[in-house]
């Protein structure tokens, strides 16, 4: 019987170690003394409600479908200006928003409005083409959550000088939230390098058919890379390099003209892009692999 109490008492123990499986026994509580009546103690106060996440990833959904808005019309009056030396306010000229999955639009007061999914989008052109003229583009939110939003931004030339103001709500990067957003996304950070070295060789390409030789000059070649949404371009250690959003790019040419190679490079400089290198050269060889990012 000694032995068999032992056991037990060796068994509770581990049981207390391995997770408190014992359970104590407690002595029973004293009855507690009369208590004189009193006042009702105060409800506690109610708690304000969080605004829900659906609630959150609808409002981000809308500043992303108005950055995609934005995105694709200041393509279209780029490519415009690229033809013409000019903004344009004809809105006919430019790509339409992308409508809502069912095919819908909001309303417009009147065809000088394009019309997206919840927002609709004006233009406006100010100054003397082609060096002194900027042109803005204002979204406007109709109904629902979007109802009360309005954005604008200005790009253009100011005394021959690039100017872009952007607003600062809309600094999404990368619109692939929960819920796809109406438009076009934007590319894949890797793709900005790799679609601004495909058109760095173009513009070295086209100034040989001229010039009968290479330049490590991009701005003789013609390259200049666009900038990020807001306008901002990434730090360059020095002039031989050029800036775009997230990217550095710099040329190397070897060879006396017209038997020259060259060879391009691209540099990340920040955001999720940070020290990736992408070079393409003459022969077009990528390395590493061509990313097989669209031009």
């Amino acid at each position: 019987m000694r032995s068999l109490s032992f056991r037990v008492i060796r068994l509770v123990s581990v049981l207390v170690v391995l997770g408190g499986c014992e359970r104590q026994e407690k002595p029973p509580a004293p009855t507690p003394a009369p208590v004189k009546a009193s006042a009702p103690a105060p409800a506690p106060a109610p708690v304000a409600p969080s605004r829900s996440s659906t609630e959150a990833e609808l409002r981000e959904r809308l500043r992303c479908e108005a950055l995609l808005g934005f995105s694709g019309l200041l393509a279209g009056q780029q490519e415009f200006f690229g033809e013409k030396d000019a903004w344009t306010e004809d809105v006919t000229r430019l790509p339409s928003p992308a409508p809502c999955t069912d095919g819908s639009r909001v309303p417009t007061p009147d065809a000088t409005w394009l019309a997206g999914c919840h927002f609709r989008y004006a233009v406006s052109v100010a100054g003397s083409a082609p060096d002194n003229s900027t042109f803005s583009v204002r979204a406007v939110g109709v109904g629902g959550l979007a109802e009360g939003l309005t954005y604008t931004m200005t790009h253009g030339y100011v005394d021959r000088q690039p100017v872009r103001v952007w607003p600062s709500e809309l600094v999404i990067e990368d619109c692939h939230g929960v819920r796809r957003p109406e438009g076009t996304p934007l590319p894949a950070p890797l793709c900005e390098g790799a679609s601004n070295l495909k058109a760095f060789f173009a513009s070295q390409k086209a100034y040989f058919g001229e010039k009968d030789r290479y330049s490590e000059s991009a701005a003789q070649v013609g390259f200049l890379p666009e900038p990020c949404l807001d306008g901002t371009r990434a730090p360059v250690p020095d002039d031989t390099w050029i800036a775009g959003c997230r990217f550095i790019y710099r040329a190397e040419v070897s060879g006396t003209a017209p038997e020259q190679t060259f060879r391009l490079t691209a540099r990340g400089m920040k955001g999720p892009v940070v020290e990736r290198v992408l070079t393409l050269d003459s022969q077009y060889i990528w390395s590493p692999a061509d990313p097989g990012c669209a031009p």
